[in-house]
């Protein structure tokens, strides 16, 4: 069995089937659609960047839903994963693109030492990410006051041939320490792919 999904066409996995009188596509439609949203999320070391469409029964945009003004920190839409499910949260403007990464929340803090990534909400963005240099944090959190981590922002994004670890994060985590010597984020670094 091939390690990689390989095909002239998009993987499609039916998660509804819509009534009669609306019809839902297993093609790839444009990323303007009035009843997909577009996105990418962070690969990892097999897998790179990977595009999803989601497509939905009906229309997910109001008659004059405001569209994104492409700025820097602006979510245009939230996600959010249960398993393998990724759940419509919120849409707060219209991305007339590809939307990426901005920030994981996670579900609970999270500690310096956690092994896993629990980054389950998802704020996209359709602001255009740069690409990382190599000694530039692809992913940076920033502990609470309490100590606990409770997400993550993306800064940039890796070059081809990198990938951003977070999905295995443990002993990943770089503290970044004040002149007082407080942590005051931790950055995870782009990883050279073994492929």
């Amino acid at each position: 069995m091939p390690k990689y999904y390989n095909s002239l066409s998009p993987f499609a996995q039916r998660r509804h089937i819509c009534s009669s009188y609306s019809s839902c596509p297993l093609t790839w439609l444009p990323t303007n659609d009035v009843k997909s949203l577009t996105f990418k999320l962070i690969g990892t070391d097999d897998m790179r960047d990977y595009e999803f469409q989601a497509h939905f029964c009906n229309r997910i945009y109001e008659a004059r839903h405001r569209y994104c003004t492409m700025e820097e920190g602006e979510i245009a839409f939230e996600l959010r994963q249960i398993g393998t499910w990724l759940m419509v949260d919120r849409i707060n403007c219209r991305c007339l693109g590809i939307a990426d990464v901005e920030r994981y929340g996670y579900s609970k803090g999270v500690q310096f030492g956690d092994r896993v990534f629990r980054g389950n909400y998802i704020h996209m963005t359709c602001a255009t990410k740069p690409q990382c240099k190599v000694d530039d944090f692809c992913y940076i959190e920033t502990p609470s006051t309490d100590g606990y981590i409770y997400g993550g922002r993306v800064p940039c994004i890796c070059p081809k041939q990198y990938h951003c670890p977070i999905y295995f994060i443990r002993d990943k985590r770089i503290p970044q320490i004040n002149d007082d010597g407080r942590v005051i984020s931790y950055g995870i670094k782009c990883k050279r792919r073994n492929y």
